[in-house]
């Protein structure tokens, strides 16, 4: 009986741990987009709007705070130095803050509600900036990109959004990628 308890007092100590203080995000996941996002930008038209720096932008509502937090955190190890040449600059903001964007040339975007979802990609592609999210489901709703994570990890990209945000992506990355088209059952 007190193993019993014991074992449900552990169980639920664990559950209310992980609600408070864990992550909903994949540690995995987040190191590949870590890897990924700079690269993004130099594969497309972005490149031509870098001047001294590469601008980027981690989207985020305040539960994720510290999943943004970590995200900038991988970037910085994995690109020291910058990329390119270019050094990286990365920025850290609330939805509801986006404005703190307008000079990135990508946006990172972590989960958030449809409405906000929408608002931010229209302020994205208003501002012409390539906008990623953690969630490929976003790609309906007009995000440019994301990750489609099968047996390969896979750049997924809406064309369509991409068109609307006047963003070209080089063609060695098209032939890598899996295209968004509405309807395609992911």
């Amino acid at each position: 009986m007190i193993q019993r308890f014991v074992f449900f007092a552990f169980i639920t100590i664990s559950l209310l741990f992980n609600a408070s203080y864990g992550s909903s995000y994949d540690e995995n996941t987040l190191e590949i987009f870590s890897k990924i996002i700079p690269r993004f930008v130099l594969m497309s038209s972005q490149k031509n709007s870098i001047q001294h720096q590469l601008n980027i932008c981690i989207v985020h509502e305040k539960l994720d705070e510290r999943d943004a937090y970590a995200l900038i955190q991988k970037i910085r190890k994995n690109y020291p130095s910058g990329i390119k040449n270019y050094p990286i600059e990365l920025l850290m903001s609330e939805y509801n803050n986006i404005e703190v964007c307008r000079k990135s040339q990508i946006a990172f975007m972590f989960d958030t509600d449809l409405r906000t979802i929408t608002a931010t990609v229209h302020y994205l592609n208003k501002n012409g900036i390539f906008s990623v999210s953690y969630n490929p489901n976003y790609l309906e709703y007009g995000v440019d990109s994301s990750l489609f994570l099968g047996r390969q990890v896979t750049p997924y990209f809406n064309i369509g959004a991409l068109q609307q945000s006047r963003i070209e992506l080089d063609n060695a990355l098209v032939q890598i990628s899996k295209i968004y088209s509405k309807g395609d059952g992911r």
